[in-house]
């Protein structure tokens, strides 16, 4: 006696359409899931970097103001650039320690400048210029550009939205934009912005000097 076997039914047309559009709406979720993924972990890799050059800033701004002594004094010096924009010069007068990056050892380095200026795209520069006595007085015949001179420079951050100083005045007991005047001063404040995302930051460093 013959045995019938049962005939085996295949997938059909249907199914398959069915099966390949499901198997691509998950890679599709898949490869969307990794992508905004990997987009919040960049956001959170600048914002972590951005905090991190922040405080940098800071700490290397504290760390100046530090080593400042009773026989170092504070100069301030600014040049407008016009929109109402100034090229900023603040200067640590023998304060051989002040942003030691190895081009102040020298016993000829009387003045160390943190100088923040501005560029023709509008961004800021900041960074530190080392002065001899005669590459000061340089500086002060070329009204205080020294962007123009060859002068030892290191460069902190390149592109900056905002960059400003203020001094407290004791007698007053008001901020000042500037050092005219003579203020005898025992704090100063700076203000910066490193790019669009971040908020301004403040600081206030506190010194021996103005005593």
């Amino acid at each position: 006696m013959l045995r019938h076997r049962p005939s085996s039914r295949g997938f059909t047309l249907l199914e398959m359409m069915l099966s390949v559009a499901v198997f691509v709406l998950l890679v599709t979720a898949a490869f969307s899931l990794v992508g905004a993924t990997t987009e919040m972990m960049t956001e959170v890799s600048d914002a972590q970097n951005s905090a991190a050059t922040r405080m940098r800033l800071i700490e290397t701004c504290r760390v100046a103001f530090e080593s400042l002594t009773k026989d170092s004094s504070l100069e301030f010096e600014y040049r407008q650039r016009g929109n109402g924009q100034y090229d900023t010069y603040l200067i640590f007068v023998n304060a051989p320690d002040a942003f030691d990056f190895g081009l102040n050892t020298g016993e000829e380095i009387r003045r160390v400048v943190f100088a923040s200026e501005i560029q023709p795209s509008g961004f800021i520069r900041s960074g530190i210029y080392y002065l001899d006595d005669l590459a000061y007085e340089d500086a002060k015949k070329n009204d205080f550009e020294l962007f123009r001179l060859d002068l030892p420079f290191v460069e902190l951050i390149p592109r900056m939205r905002q960059l400003s100083w203020r001094f407290y005045d004791p007698i007053s007991r008001n901020w000042k934009q500037t050092l005219d005047g003579n203020i005898q001063t025992n704090l100063a404040e700076i203000t910066f912005q490193i790019d669009a995302q971040t908020t301004p930051l403040r600081s206030v460093f506190w010194h021996p000097t103005g005593s």
